[in-house]
């Protein structure tokens, strides 16, 4: 008789376990995000600065992800933090970060392909 009772009440258990998982998972994020960014300002390795700045950005389109399911969660200053990682590219553009990465991610990969002959 009280069946469909239990029922809403699992469903409202599982619906706030939900959506704790989604905070922890944006406290997370947002960490991450935080770092990522200080670190891709601070390095002084162009494959570092790139990296990280690239890292930063899945972090911020996953801050986006879960602010768009989770109900209580809006990111108050997402236009800020899109201007800077805009800046960032285009600061890492203009200094050749970007060609340079790629660059040593080339050279690493040589050098795996060599390594890789010479274990034969």
């Amino acid at each position: 008789m009280f069946g469909w009772l239990r029922k809403l009440f699992a469903s409202a258990k599982e619906h706030a376990a939900m959506l704790e998982m989604l905070e922890k998972q944006a406290s997370t994020a947002k960490e991450q995000l935080n770092q990522s960014l200080q670190l891709a300002h601070s390095s002084t390795s162009a494959e570092v600065k790139v990296l990280h700045l690239e890292f930063a950005k899945s972090k911020f389109a996953e801050l986006q992800a879960v602010a768009a399911v989770h109900p209580r969660m809006r990111l108050t200053n997402e236009e800020e933090i899109d201007a800077a990682i805009k800046q960032m590219e285009d600061e890492f553009s203009r200094a050749g970060y970007y060609a340079m990465a790629r660059q040593s991610a080339s050279a690493h990969v040589s050098l795996s392909s060599k390594a890789k002959e010479l274990l034969r």
